[in-house]
């Protein structure tokens, strides 16, 4: 019988190693700190490990190298790891070896570093034949795991200028090699050198930002950061002459390397040989000339154009002076990084522009605009919590044209439960599920799930082609009710269907659930740190008018735990009404043109940034209190979404924020232009109406403070209603009710009086303050 250290004996044996590179001068915090990451460390053992490869079947093989081979694993958890096992006494593999590499990875914790997640260090003894007898022969397993990089390594991406990765991929593999590099040699008391970088070592994960792997090569620096040596590193190719002819090894060695691999991003596997046989003038023009005839078909605008190219100059500039025969003139890791910002520094200027008001250029998907909350301040104030509004408009698209977007993944999570059914007719729900296949076009996709106990997919994610259309309505008119409900397990069922989706590079495609069920399952509020958040679940909610029950509560938590909107009817209502509120949401999220906002604010001299009210959409203030962000995920077209800037304002200053950001349009990144914001400071007496605040900034502050008070009512008697109404009041006449637009009040007027004067308090509300906290319709009940 074979025997075993066990993860124990595993631990033991890597805490009684010696470190690599480590001296007698060795501090003991950083010791420390190597402890705590080792006892965070995860040992798995070669059972484990046997069974998450198939035995380390040929089909779970997805690399081999001198040293070992690399299969692909799926933990306990779901999470996709690569498994490096290295070959047993093997020559060169040592635990010397073994444990530098694991405490190279141990020490290293940054997002252009792979990530080491568990590894094994396991002795057995094996029966076996020796000169006729029976002996018990040793056989250590070494192995490190990884987290798995989608797109492989660097190296199958490598193609010529005028095809493969385009040059926004490109570059972004470049500045994230770079920055993963520098921390290797600036992020440590004691420098590491990789000495093996190459596209091989390179790997990619799903948004193809880069990563440093394989660090069985890397060496700890103490002062004498130059030394000569004896021991075999490094791949030909991507070696200098100093250790070539001198056994030298120093920083400038991976720089060199850095260089190699920069010039076969830009140019493919034959630009180094290309760049060594040509001169240095000729080799650039030829990499520049490529690389323009290539851009010059997306981009439209000369000045965008020069810029990118002039990126593309500079790139190539750092390759050479990276690969220079003296180590000396090699830049610095950290030079070469400032010079790649300045390059994006250079293409933002390219692409912005300036307006008084709003940045609104022709053919673009985006508005922005800026509301300050007066139009002068006198000098001699200081203004501690002054609002800016910022109003971010995707256009609406013109009437009956075909406007290109991203197409759409729509899991449709339907609860069939008898409770449902005693009240609305399931052929009712069905037909109104054929208005969803309808409504999607030929490059969206659908899945249907419906659940008992358990969750079983019914329908694989489907393009509606004509054929997937009949497909899906044969699949909705099968359905049929079950006896007992799984809220949490259909959810997590949907979920898993959009995370295991197979999408193109480059492709940007939303993913959300839509979730059908009358929600009445309290037992949820208490298990929705089971329901994932990664995709946003749109739930409409099939409620009985006058019922009191929980359904509501659960289909509005479910929603806001992921990002999702809340909407509902009743389903003792007419069918149509179902019918038109699931065709109001396809509609909205087939009209997506634009996705992954971010509008950056920038305050100037004597302006701090207090705050941002952005309701559901994220926000984040810097500690300096000096720029800002506000994220938004996607904006339906004709959307408008209002956000307010706190800001503190010294006497004097007139130029209070620079607006600017980006964001997604189809297979496109734009740019919006940088505008500044501007107030008037007079010295003396102004106008009372430059003094008084804008109607617009107004409405936007009072449809907030209402938001605020419904939303921290909770269940309240009917006898609630007439504080309510002197709630809303005291708001209607407030300074900001009074310079409000009579369009926003009297909006706010018929939401207050349909509210309290129904039987539908609850899921109104509810509703009402999903609608308002994303700035998105909701369905609430019958539609008008």
């Amino acid at each position: 019988m074979a025997s075993s250290t066990g993860s124990d004996g595993a631990q033991q044996a890597l805490a009684g190693l010696q470190l690599s590179g480590s001296s007698s001068t060795s501090n003991s915090s950083r010791d420390s700190d190597m402890a705590i990451k080792l006892e965070k460390a995860r040992s798995l053992t070669i059972r484990v490990l046997q069974e998450i490869t198939d035995d380390f079947s040929d089909e779970r093989k997805i690399g081999q190298g001198a040293y070992g081979k690399v299969y692909v694993a799926k933990l306990e958890s779901g999470q996709d790891i690569a498994v490096k096992m290295l070959y047993n006494n093997t020559p060169g593999i040592d635990d010397v070896q073994f444990q530098r590499e694991f405490e190279n990875l141990m020490r290293l914790q940054h997002h252009n570093i792979v990530r080491l997640v568990g590894y094994c260090y396991e002795t057995q003894y094996q029966p076996m034949q020796y000169m006729g007898k029976t002996i018990f022969a040793e056989r250590t397993y070494r192995a490190l795991c990884f987290e798995y990089m989608h797109n492989g390594s660097l190296q199958k991406h490598i193609s010529d200028e005028c095809g493969g990765l385009d040059w926004h991929t490109r570059y972004k593999i470049i500045k994230g090699t770079c920055e993963g590099l520098k921390h290797l040699h600036e992020g440590f008391e004691e420098p590491i050198y990789h000495l093996d970088l190459k596209p091989d070592n390179i790997l990619l994960d799903k948004n193809m930002e880069p990563k440093l792997a394989d660090f069985g090569l890397s060496k700890l620096f103490g002062d004498q950061q130059t030394m000569i040596t004896q021991s075999p590193i490094g791949t030909i190719g991507y070696l200098p002459m100093e250790f070539l002819h001198g056994n030298i090894v120093s920083s400038k060695l991976d720089i060199f390397s850095l260089g190699v691999v920069i010039i076969k991003i830009i140019g493919g596997h034959e630009a180094y040989s290309r760049s060594v046989e040509m001169r240095r003038e000729e080799f650039h023009d030829l990499v520049h000339s490529k690389w323009r005839n290539r851009m010059q078909k997306t981009c439209r605008v000369s000045r965008q154009l020069e810029a990118y190219c002039e990126q593309v100059n500079i790139c190539t500039d750092i390759a050479l002076s990276c690969m220079e025969i003296d180590r000396h003139k090699r830049p610095h890791v950290a030079d070469i990084i400032r010079q790649l910002k300045d390059t994006e520094d250079v293409i933002e200027k390219a692409l912005s522009w300036s307006a008084s008001s709003h940045s609104l250029m022709q053919g673009d998907l985006l508005k922005v605009q800026t509301f300050t909350r007066s139009e002068a301040i006198p000098s001699a104030d200081t203004c501690t919590e002054f609002p800016v509004m910022v109003r971010v408009t995707a256009p609406a698209w013109p009437p009956g044209e075909q406007v290109p977007r991203t197409g759409v993944e729509v899991v449709a999570v339907l609860d069939f439960n008898r409770s449902v059914l005693v009240q609305w007719k399931l052929n009712m729900i069905k037909e109104a599920m054929m208005t969803v296949i309808e409504t999607l076009g030929p490059n969206d996709r659908l899945s249907v799930v419906s659940f008992d106990d358990n969750a079983p997919c019914i329908m694989k994610l489907t393009f509606m082609s004509d054929q997937g259309k009949d497909v899906a309505r044969l699949m909705v008119n099968e359905l049929t009710w079950s006896n007992r409900n799984n809220i949490v397990a259909g959810l997590r069922e949907g979920a898993e269907i959009l995370r295991g989706r197979e999408v193109e590079e480059g492709d940007n495609r939303l993913g959300c659930i839509l979730f059908l069920s009358d929600g009445n399952d309290e037992a949820v509020l208490t298990q929705l740190d089971r329901v994932g958040s990664d995709f946003p679940v749109h739930t409409l909610g099939l409620h009985i008018k006058g019922e009191r029950g929980c359904g509501p509560l659960v289909m509005k938590c479910i929603a806001d735990k992921t990002s999702g909107m809340y909407s509902y009817t009743f389903v003792d209502s007419r069918m149509f009404d179902l019918r038109d509120a699931l065709k109001q949401f396809i509609t909205g999220i087939t009209s997506v043109g634009v996705t992954c906002v971010k509008i950056a604010l920038a305050a100037h001299d004597g302006v701090d940034i207090v705050s941002i009210e952005s309701g559901g959409h994220g926000n984040e203030v810097s500690s300096d209190k000096q720029s800002g962000e506000i994220h938004i995920d996607d904006i339906y077209a004709g959307e408008t979404k209002n956000f307010i800037v706190y800001l503190t304002v010294v006497e004097a200053k007139k130029k209070l924020l620079t607006v600017g950001g980006r964001y997604l349009g189809f297979n496109v990144s734009k740019q919006l232009g940088d505008m500044d914001v501007f107030v008037l400071r007079p010295l003396s007496g102004c106008s009372p109406r430059k003094l008084a605040i804008h109607p617009e900034v107004a409405s936007e502050l009072v449809r907030r403070q209402l938001e605020k008070a419904l939303s921290a009512i909770t269940e309240q008697p009917y006898d609630t209603y007439r504080e309510m109404h002197e709630l809303w009041r005291k708001i209607k006449y407030s300074y900001e009710g009074c310079g409000a637009t009579r369009e926003t009040l009297s909006q706010l007027d018929e939401d207050l009086y349909y509210l309290t004067t129904t039987a539908q308090f609850r899921p109104y509300q509810l509703s009402w303050l999903s609608c308002h906290k994303w700035q998105r319709a909701t369905t609430k009940g019958v539609m008008h």
